[in-house]
């Protein structure tokens, strides 16, 4: 297929519509067989959010299928920082001192929870090969092996290596899900509410971390040496997850990139079947459009390098901002050690702390992924990333209120102020996810993602380590530490993160193409938007 060019709202526009204007002159088939042959932007993006998701209720089953997987890495992130408090677990891996009294390794905990990151590293170097090669699907699969022999390892560990070869098994496991699933999602989802698709994966993954959050509290009361009990529930996602992914099909996007038209097709078909008046060839044309204007930008097949060439560059590093913000702001210490946290600030039932936070999380999300298609990305994001820079070093200063030398008031205070960044900070972290997915061109989209996420790999093994002796040295003042951090990735993000709001992938490669800064991005029209509205025209006025 040739190459259609996007260019500038400009000439083009003006001369498509004049065409549109004379329509009498012209054999309407003709036209419409024209404007549809040079559109890059569905008019399904047109209708409203409740309506899209109506006509589209098979997708959106298909993508909370897709997710059920995000369970295990609530669990995981959960359990990462709750278990270690917990009697049972600390007398099986723990050691005695001289006086009898057993305690975990510092060096094996903080080990624990940089596996995690290890893991993700280490399929984040291939995943995208297989996904590229075999598909999405067959990354799922590889995703669920993983996390079958880690869950296999925590319900059997008897020694801290083994539970560190568990962690190590499911950060692989988490590694691939994180990369493919959001990608799965945002190639099969309506523009129109693809945002809040994307970032629903949090509601499963928060969902997740309540289970465990629960499950730690009531163990800690009533079961103090029976840590297992938590663990055999992992099972349960484990085993709905290969049912639900059995029955998704392959991404059309996957199969138009290599050219096999009918079962790009079927899978259109298989998604979209129960859509009136989807028109599958069109919708189809637009893919294949879009994919190949990219790669006429490329002139060769997609390597990695290429993500930091050219306009590419910006988007990499836009992502990797996104990534790298996400440690600084605290991620260790409000989710992967939140019971530590609050134990060490001296609140009466850490467990409770730390389920109280679940819940504020699973608020975040479900707001975020409800509003997102409607109020947009950038200015919210950017506001919650500021606010979560305050809150650091809030948290810091409330260790001179005497937090953790038993004043109660200020013990109290702190819980609320954590509330509060714990909200603040899952609208940032989310971001990340769907940002990750709309800002690479669809052809480095798989290749983009294992770079981004390496960084947030790195940062995350080297927080990991970083804040247990943060902690017990300076205990709340290692706020000021993540606040130092955190204000130039609030300024970076302020001057790069754009608004994609409602854009198709063919408009976020116009815009990047253009050179318009971040801040104009929701005010900019394209060239897309202009041929869509033509198309429309073209039939009457109906846009559906």
């Amino acid at each position: 297929m040739n190459s259609i060019p996007i260019s500038p709202v400009g000439e083009d526009e003006k001369n498509l519509a004049t065409g549109v204007q004379h329509v009498e002159n012209k054999d309407i088939v003709a036209l419409e067989t024209e404007v549809y042959q040079a559109r890059f932007k569905s008019r399904f993006d047109e209708l409203s959010i409740p309506r899209t998701l109506w006509i589209f209720r098979r997708t959106v089953l298909v993508c909370l299928a897709v997710y059920t997987g995000y369970v295990c890495e609530g669990f995981e992130l959960g359990a990462g920082g709750s278990i270690i408090a917990n009697a049972g677990f600390i007398q099986q891996f723990g050691s005695g001192d001289a006086s009898g009294v057993r305690g975990l390794d510092p060096t094996w905990v903080s080990s624990w929870s940089a596996l995690l990151n290890v893991g993700q590293m280490v399929v984040q170097t291939h995943v995208a090969l297989l996904a590229d090669r075999y598909g999405r699907k067959v990354s799922f699969y590889y995703a669920w092996i993983w996390l079958v022999v880690g869950c296999v390892f925590l319900n059997t560990a008897k020694s801290p290596s083994v539970w560190a070869l568990a962690k190590l098994c499911n950060g692989a496991g988490i590694g691939v899900l994180q990369i493919t699933c959001q990608v799965y999602v945002m190639e099969i989802c309506p523009n129109r509410i693809r945002g809040g698709m994307v970032t629903f994966q949090a509601v499963w993954s928060n969902i997740g971390g309540i289970v465990v959050a629960v499950m730690m509290q009531q163990l800690n009361q009533k079961h103090p040496n029976d840590y297992l009990l938590a663990m055999r529930i992992l099972w349960a996602p484990i085993g709905l997850m290969i049912i639900f992914w059995a029955f998704i099909p392959e991404s059309p996007w996957f199969h138009a990139r290599r050219g096999d038209k009918e079962k790009a097709m079927k899978s259109l078909k298989q998604l979209f079947g129960n859509v009136e008046g989807y028109d599958f060839e069109e919708e189809l044309g637009i893919i294949e459009r879009t994919i190949e204007h990219e790669r006429t930008m490329l002139d060769h097949a997609p390597r990695y390098r290429d993500v930091f060439k050219g306009l590419n560059r910006r988007r990499t590093l836009t992502v990797m901002i996104l990534a790298v913000c996400q440690q600084f702001a605290g991620l260790t210490i409000i989710s992967t050690y939140s019971t530590y946290f609050f134990s060490l600030a001296g609140l009466a039932d850490p467990f409770l702390g730390s389920l109280i936070l679940s819940c504020c999380n699973l608020l975040a999300v479900l707001l975020w992924s409800l509003s997102t298609d409607k109020l947009g990305r950038r200015t919210i994001v950017n506001v919650c990333e500021t606010s979560v820079t305050v809150i650091l070093f809030i948290v810091g200063g409330l260790y001179y209120t005497g937090a953790t030398t038993g004043n109660v008031a200020a013990s109290n205070a702190l819980l609320v102020i954590c509330c509060l960044w714990t909200f603040m900070f899952q609208t940032v972290g989310m971001s990340y996810y769907l940002y990750s997915t709309e800002l690479p061109s669809a052809v480095l989209r798989i290749k983009t993602g294992p770079i981004t996420f390496l960084t947030n790999s790195i940062t995350g093994i080297a927080s990991c380590y970083a804040t247990p002796p943060l902690l017990l040295n300076l205990s709340l003042k290692a706020g000021f530490v993540y606040g130092a951090f955190s204000v130039p990735m609030c300024i970076l993000m302020w001057l790069y993160v754009p608004e994609t709001k409602g854009r198709a992938a063919a408009e976020i490669d116009e815009l990047y193409e253009r050179k318009i800064p971040a801040w104009r991005w929701s005010k900019t029209p394209t060239a897309a938007e202009q041929q869509m509205h033509a198309a429309v025209e073209a039939r009457g006025g109906k846009e559906v």
